[in-house]
């Protein structure tokens, strides 16, 4: 069953997107990595690069593709989760916990609540 979180925020290209302490943290959803299958490889671009609302941070090899990672709001990574990187299966495993794939310091702290809640993004994907 996939699961779904009501404390972050959802964009159309399936990433979620959590704001806490000045930050923005990422990941995929897990319906995103059901659909993907096994994921093998991760790739962030790195630290202290600057990323723009909808464009790719990153990318993801699964076993059924490989799929971009765009950034939910626009801003600077100040984090990549080495961990994920060096073990990208563990997005399969927990792609709301330890499977997060980097943090942003967002331009305007706003920008997230124009993303998806989670009634909204249910409703987005059983369309």
């Amino acid at each position: 069953m996939i699961e779904f979180r009501d404390d972050v925020r959802y964009t159309e290209s399936n990433e979620w997107a959590k704001f806490f302490d000045g930050v923005v943290r990422v990941g995929i959803d897990d319906y995103s990595q059901s659909s993907l299958g096994d994921v093998v490889h991760v790739e962030i671009i790195g630290k202290g690069r600057r990323v723009t609302a909808g464009q790719p941070l990153g990318s993801i090899e699964a076993t059924k593709s490989v799929s971009e990672i765009n950034a939910p709001v626009s801003g600077v990574i100040t984090l990549v989760n080495d961990e994920a990187v060096k073990n990208p299966a563990i997005l399969n495993i927990d792609p709301f916990g330890e499977g997060w794939l980097a943090e942003i310091s967002p331009d305007d702290p706003d920008e997230i609540n124009s993303l998806m809640t989670q009634s909204e993004y249910k409703a987005f994907i059983s369309r």
